[in-house]
């Protein structure tokens, strides 16, 4: 069981029903970059606008090893049938015990089910093999997308923290969304409650690219 801070071993490869988050690699470059040109993507996340080449590369090449350096994880979703990627997602380096994740699906992939499939699998590892005891989200008001996401994986939302972010400038409301190792955990291949085809990314999600 591997606590808080940098970790000794690669960064593994998790697999759910449908679903396999693995590492990002250099030649996902291109995939990001596309990804992050998506209007929902840039309207909840933090990813730079507008997003270029330089970015995509700085993401995969530097930003997500050393999230896992700083021991966090950056991980890619891809179909376990085929390997087509539909999604990113993160579980930030914790402290104390806890960590904040994040996620984004890509826009032909959404309304599935799998962003909320690759978190219960994210959460089952932070807790099981990290020993973690807590993780977080954090969601803007008006992305019910995301929120549906986190509780089809257990999250509970906890509150609202007012102006307790600045997206593109502007102070924002966060709702909490949390989910404790003690809690009980929704199986892996447990159905996801319909999600909206909007953006199945939070505030949380916003250090993800």
């Amino acid at each position: 069981m591997i606590r808080d801070g940098r970790l000794g071993t690669d960064q593994p490869t998790l697999d759910g029903p449908r679903v396999r988050l693995r590492p990002w690699r250099p030649d996902d470059a291109d995939a990001v970059l596309a990804a992050c040109q998506d209007a929902e993507i840039q309207r909840w996340t933090r990813v730079p606008v507008p997003y270029r080449r330089a970015d995509a590369d700085e993401f995969v090449t530097a930003i997500a090893p050393a999230t896992w350096a700083e021991g966090g994880a950056q991980f890619a979703v891809v179909l376990r049938a085929g390997g087509a990627l539909v999604g990113s997602i993160a579980l930030f380096p914790p402290r104390d015990g806890v960590a904040e994740c994040g996620y984004y699906t890509l826009a032909g992939s959404r309304g599935r089910g799998l962003a909320a499939e690759a978190l219960r699998v994210l959460a089952g590892w932070a807790f099981d093999d990290r020993g973690l005891r807590r993780l977080e989200l954090r969601v803007h008001p008006r992305n019910t997308a995301s929120r549906r996401v986190g509780a089809a994986a257990g999250f509970v939302v906890e509150g609202t923290l007012r102006q307790r972010s600045l997206h593109r400038g502007q102070p924002v409301d966060d709702v909490v969304l949390g989910l404790l190792a003690t809690d009980p955990r929704p199986a892996p291949d447990r159905p996801a409650a319909s999600v909206p085809p909007g953006a199945s990314s939070g505030t949380s999600a916003d250090r993800v690219t």
